[in-house]
């Protein structure tokens, strides 16, 4: 049973990002503005893809730190390991051009461009992931329907993996990285990469698939339909299949972010406009927050007491605990994708 405890903790009514022309979404006491300038030391790289840039925004002042050049209508960000670094993918990238990237490595640390790959002939870049031993990349290819490996350190191609659908921007990887999963929209199933056997297998799921995320133990892959406003779980090792399927408490799910020590699962829904926090264990809808624009994914940051959500209007900062819109986030215009990390603001 799918119950909801409680609706709509906090709504946010304009459609400005920036912080002077939020004051809905602020209070102006002093406590509350320390418990806004409380959180923890760290940046978030978010995607502008107006201007073919990363902006490294400092979250707990609302401040621009730096502004990255990245290759035309980057689409999404994966952070090595270690944080230090991001790599970030271009929609937009024509290999013919031979003088923009298709993938840009950042370093936040020196807030720099570290490295520009042109992966091949592999255009139309998408989702991306990072293995946990950080020496691998994968990303998706629209126009080949399938899913590029590259060295991490060098940007050399390694394999392009086939999938055999029409591919989504959702791609993950295993934590051992021997299984690739692809999200494939348009045939309703998730394709499963076996980098040992080299052989791919098609889950079937709920309609549209669109977001991938691994449970932190690995064991279950939580899969956002978007199509019929459910998720799907898939288990299974040797023989993968879905498990589960439940409604995700709202309209056109797009992502699912886990949150370990509250055994919490954050539903970005873009056609409800909320962040819908599930428990992980029974599935029950707890709570709901009202979000300005279209919601697209949540990140939270290392030390789990804030959750950022990227949506079409800006990035606001959230109050895990209370669950408490604390601010827009001035983080320019067309945001295409957030992570978080403890470097590049010391």
């Amino acid at each position: 049973m799918h119950t909801i405890a409680k609706r709509f903790r906090t709504a946010a009514t304009g459609t400005a990002v920036t912080l002077a022309s939020c004051s809905g979404l602020v209070a102006q006491d002093g406590a509350f503005r320390a418990e806004v300038r409380a959180q923890q030391p760290g940046a978030l790289v978010v995607l502008s893809g107006a201007s073919s840039e990363a902006v490294l925004l400092d979250p707990a002042r609302n401040q621009v730190l730096a502004r990255l050049p990245t290759g035309p209508d980057p689409k999404d960000v994966a952070l090595s390991p270690d944080g230090r670094f991001a790599y970030v993918t271009s929609y937009g990238w024509e290999p013919s051009s031979g003088s923009n990237a298709g993938v840009t490595v950042l370093d936040l640390e020196r807030r720099q461009v570290h490295a520009v790959f042109q992966p091949g002939e592999y255009r139309n870049l998408g989702g991306i992931t990072v293995g946990e031993e950080g020496s691998r990349l994968w990303m998706t290819s629209a126009a080949e329907d399938g899913v590029v490996e590259l060295d991490a350190q060098t940007g050399e191609v390694k394999m392009l993996w086939k999938t055999g659908a029409a591919v989504s921007d959702a791609v993950t990887v295993s934590h051992d990285a021997r299984r690739v999963y692809v999200a494939n929209t348009d045939a309703n199933q998730v394709t499963i990469i076996d980098r040992i056997t080299v052989v791919p297998t098609s889950v079937s799921t709920g309609v549209g698939p669109t977001g991938l995320t691994l449970t932190p133990d690995g064991r279950d892959l939580w899969v956002s339909n978007a199509g019929d406003n459910t998720i799907s779980v898939i288990r299974g090792r040797r023989r993968p299949k879905e498990i589960d399927r439940f409604p995700s408490g709202g309209l056109q799910p797009v992502s699912v972010a886990f949150h370990t020590e509250r055994n919490e699962a954050w539903v970005s829904h873009r056609g409800s406009r909320t962040i819908t926090i599930l428990d992980r264990s029974t599935h029950d809808v707890i709570d709901e927050i009202s979000v300005t624009g279209a919601p697209e994914s949540v990140t939270f940051s290392n030390d789990g007491g804030h959750a950022y959500a990227l949506s079409s209007a800006g990035v606001y900062a959230i109050d895990v605990a209370t669950r408490r819109m604390l601010e827009a986030l001035d983080a320019g215009t067309d945001a295409a994708g957030v992570a978080w990390s403890h470097h590049g603001n010391p």
